[in-house]
């Protein structure tokens, strides 16, 4: 098979997503498919494919829809703000850029986020299966960050229809915990039935390689006789605060620990500020991005993840596989792959004094603290096989091969007429150029397009019927 991994996020970078893209397309290679990734690059200027490097320039097709959108906005939509034009523009940028690298070649297409499938199912010929795996709730995110101040919002009534019609638009949506699907049915509306729960995978051969391997590492200071590891990017779904209050309570019992913060972000600075507020600057150490992680977590006693919002973070998956004593929040989907007491000690999120009496229990409890490593490390073993994964993501792409242009799901998303309303027609004019094909509203004359190959370009490559704006999220934000 030809398959296409495609994701509006860019490529490579450290996160989640990009240990699931790595993972799924060894495993695919190994058995014999053709993989191409296509992504934005991470200087965030193109759209490309990882494996040729073919690329489409971002900056000149958003330069020529810019103005057009933000007239008919301005005109029409008024009361939506600068932050939901930039996204819809985005996104419409993305569909071109994608649509002029082609997707027509492969057999399956499967997405990597709410952005990207909702945009491929925009532009990709009907007889390709799309498939998408969502890794996160990023509504939430949102609001857990303060970009979103409150549900009562038209940026939360945004950030819903990019959930439901993220989730909805391709053929088949995988997940990987049931926690997702619950959210998603009670938040934004979305059908169990639309959704395949299969759980990450980690290549643990090459995992456990890394974890032993020395050269190439350098040794951290263990002058501590305990020490836990907490490797999560440093940003606010990681609740990294609540963390440092609990070092902060664990240090009236006894100072004799040290903690790891693995990984790097936009809070690093008011978190080194607040380990100095709260007196424990002695005991936290901050490591920033580190490719040694597999071995980093073999060096420590025990691993920590406070997060607000999780859905299935590989840095469970590799502790357990490390076979570490994993101390997590009940946030998201962790309770699923942590069994309180047995493969793992679990707390409620923002609860800084019920995590300081787990780490005390880890610490002070060697029998407890071996036998949460020996059940992590058969756990782990056992339930992150990659193989596992590859194998029911297979399944996922046979089932939506077989019913290709037969798939009832993107028939259940909401139609919506709204022709002669907020400036929207049915089909271009008798007398349209290639860029009225595009935009179904009018566009004054002393805006329209004048690099004209560029229109011709993307007339010939998206599909019929194709048209700016996305009448779904019009819908919603009218």
């Amino acid at each position: 098979m030809r398959i296409l991994l495609a994701t509006y996020w860019r490529l490579p970078h450290v996160g989640g997503v990009n240990a699931y893209v790595r993972t799924l397309q060894k495993k695919l290679e190994e058995n014999g498919h053709h993989v191409d990734v296509l992504a934005h690059h991470p200087d965030m200027k193109s759209i490309y494919l990882l494996r040729s490097g073919q690329s489409v320039d971002k900056q000149t097709i958003k330069a020529s829809i810019f103005n057009i959108l933000f007239y008919y906005y301005e005109t029409y939509l008024p009361h939506v703000d600068s932050y939901i034009r930039w996204k819809e523009i985005e996104r419409y940028t993305f569909e071109f850029a994608v649509s002029l690298l082609g997707v027509g070649r492969y057999d399956v297409i499967h997405a990597q986020d709410i952005v990207s499938a909702r945009a491929l199912s925009r532009i990709k010929p009907d007889h390709i299966p799309l498939i998408s795996t969502v890794h996160g709730i990023v509504a939430e995110e949102y609001l857990n960050a303060g970009v979103i101040a409150s549900k009562e919002s038209l940026m939360w009534k945004y950030a819903a229809a990019e959930e439901y019609y993220g989730h909805g638009s391709s053929d088949r949506t995988i997940v990987p915990t049931r926690w997702q699907v619950r959210e998603t049915g009670e938040q934004f509306g979305c059908p169990s039935c639309w959704f395949t729960v299969i759980p990450y995978g980690i290549d643990l051969p090459s995992f456990y390689a890394r974890m032993n391997k020395e050269a190439g590492t350098r040794a951290e200071p263990r002058d501590k006789p305990f020490v836990i590891a907490c490797p999560a990017r440093l940003v606010p779904e990681k609740d990294h605060r609540t963390l440092i209050d609990a070092l902060s309570i664990l240090k009236e019992r006894r100072s004799d620990f040290g903690c790891w913060l693995i990984g790097d972000g936009t809070l690093r600075e008011d978190l080194e500020q607040y380990c100095k507020e709260k007196q424990v600057s002695g005991h936290v150490l901050f490591m920033g991005n580190r490719s040694d992680v597999p071995n980093l977590l073999n060096q420590a006693d025990a691993m920590v993840l406070p997060s607000l919002h999780d859905m299935h973070p590989y840095s469970i998956m590799e502790a357990q596989a490390a076979g570490k004593a994993v101390i997590a929040s009940d946030a998201g989907g962790i309770p699923e792959m942590v069994e309180h007491g047995v493969t793992g000690l679990l707390f409620r999120k923002r609860n800084a004094a019920e995590l300081a009496d787990r780490i005390a229990e880890v610490w002070n409890q060697p029998e407890l603290r071996e036998r949460l490593q020996t059940n992590a490390k058969v756990w782990g073993t056992a339930r992150w096989s990659a193989d596992r994964m590859l194998a029911e993501t297979m399944e996922v792409y046979r089932q939506a091969a077989a019913a290709a242009g037969n798939s009832g799901k993107r028939q259940t998303m909401e139609e919506w007429e709204a022709s002669h309303r907020y400036g929207l027609r049915a089909a271009p004019s008798a007398d349209a150029d290639p860029a009225a094909e595009i935009f179904h509203f009018p566009i004054p004359s002393w805006l329209r397009p004048g690099d004209t190959d560029l229109w011709e370009r993307l007339s010939g490559s998206l599909p019929p019927g194709y048209s700016i704006p996305d009448r779904a999220f019009i819908m919603r934000l009218t």
